[in-house]
């Protein structure tokens, strides 16, 4: 789509938003590699407000799996009231291109299964709508 677009940018960015892992496509981790490499940066807003007790720590989910590139960032939101601030924010940080400390990632915690969404699906969906060519 970015290709395909008659405009040029000096910097493309693709935001990723959800409350949940990735469930149906290409592996996220394999997408946002193919993204990146194109000098394509992806910053993500996992929303948290009601965490799945299937997926523990989305937000850690979308630091290790989704986001990408030079300056990405991600900003979790925890409850409905701060979706407008997490907005300005991130497009404060976009337009800006400067980094903010506390949307760093921590190394301390243990990596994320990248395809724990695939899994999910497989798990709940599949054996119930086999159909679904996925």
């Amino acid at each position: 789509l970015l290709e395909k677009s008659a405009f040029s940018a000096p910097r493309r960015v693709i935001d990723i938003s959800g409350d949940g892992p990735n469930n149906t496509g290409r592996p996220v981790a394999a997408t946002r590699d193919a993204a990146v490499a194109e000098g394509i940066v992806i910053n993500g807003l996992p929303i948290l407000i009601r965490p799945s007790p299937s997926v523990s720590r989305l937000d850690r989910y979308y630091a290790d799996c989704v986001t990408g590139g030079d300056g990405s960032f991600v900003l979790p939101i925890y409850a409905a009231s701060e979706f407008s601030t997490a907005i300005r924010r991130k497009l404060i940080q976009e337009v800006s291109g400067l980094t903010d400390a506390r949307s760093i990632r921590v190394q301390d915690a243990a990596p994320v299964d990248c395809l724990l969404g695939e899994r999910l699906r497989q798990r709940f969906s599949d054996p119930y709508f086999p159909e679904l060519d996925r």
